[in-house]
């Protein structure tokens, strides 16, 4: 079992997205398709995500290089099934559309107004499972097991959520198992706070290898287009 009961949400949608075919993507992206998303009322919550354009001397090298797969943005949906928003994406080359369980295993509450970017680190990794382990045993280790590992060598992070795939929603989506999803502080928290000790980056390569064969990770700016639903009220 968990070490702690962390909230989830079963039925989020994350799209991967490459580029636009009519314009600028940042253009599309940002003034037409976010906007009309968050004007929806059945979205309950959404982030969208862009491939950042901050140059940062802090990110680190990751274990399997840069993403292959082209992704320029990301949206993460609360609400809606897939066949309701499908539409709206009818502009852009869809890299991969998934179903997922939320796991937030440590949240960053904010009372920000919604539609500007969020001035945190934000870093997508896409996932893949070891050869030898079944989807459900690998999401089982990196929930149990991983999250009071991780809170100790990663000591710079704002906030972290695990999103495990259930479903893949188009027949070409790129098969991935998960996507963690870590925001850092700032430059120095990502900087000194992604490997925390002398020993973790060996130890952490070491605890991934029980649910992760491939992590191709992205850095991205988000813009909280609609606040979660925990943030309503308060």
């Amino acid at each position: 079992m968990p070490l702690y009961n962390y909230p989830c949400y079963e039925g989020k949608l994350i799209i991967l997205l490459g580029q636009c075919k009519t314009t600028p993507l940042k253009e599309w992206y940002l003034k037409k398709h976010a906007r009309a998303l968050a004007e929806r009322p059945d979205i309950l919550e959404y982030r969208a995500n862009i491939l950042s354009e901050q140059t940062l001397s802090c990110l680190t090298k990751d274990t399997n290089g840069e993403d292959p797969y082209g992704v320029q943005a990301v949206d993460e949906i609360k609400g809606p099934d897939w066949s309701a928003v499908r539409e709206l994406y009818d502009d852009t080359h869809i890299i991969g559309a998934y179903q997922v369980t939320e796991y937030m295993i440590r949240e960053l509450y904010t009372n920000r107004a919604t539609g500007i970017r969020s001035p945190e680190i934000k870093r997508i990794a896409l996932l893949t499972k070891p050869a030898d382990r079944t989807h459900a045993q690998a999401m089982e280790y990196w929930l149990d097991k991983h999250p009071s590992f991780c809170f100790r060598h990663h000591s710079g992070m704002a906030s972290y959520s695990q999103n495990h795939i259930d479903k893949l929603l188009t027949k070409d989506s790129i098969p991935l198992d998960g996507f963690p999803i870590l925001t850092y502080w700032n430059e120095d928290a990502l900087r000194f706070g992604h490997f925390s000790m002398k020993d973790s980056k060996e130890l952490m390569v070491e605890d991934c290898r029980h649910f992760r064969s491939t992590s191709f990770v992205i850095t991205v700016d988000e813009y909280i287009m609609k606040r979660p639903l925990c943030w309503r009220d308060a």
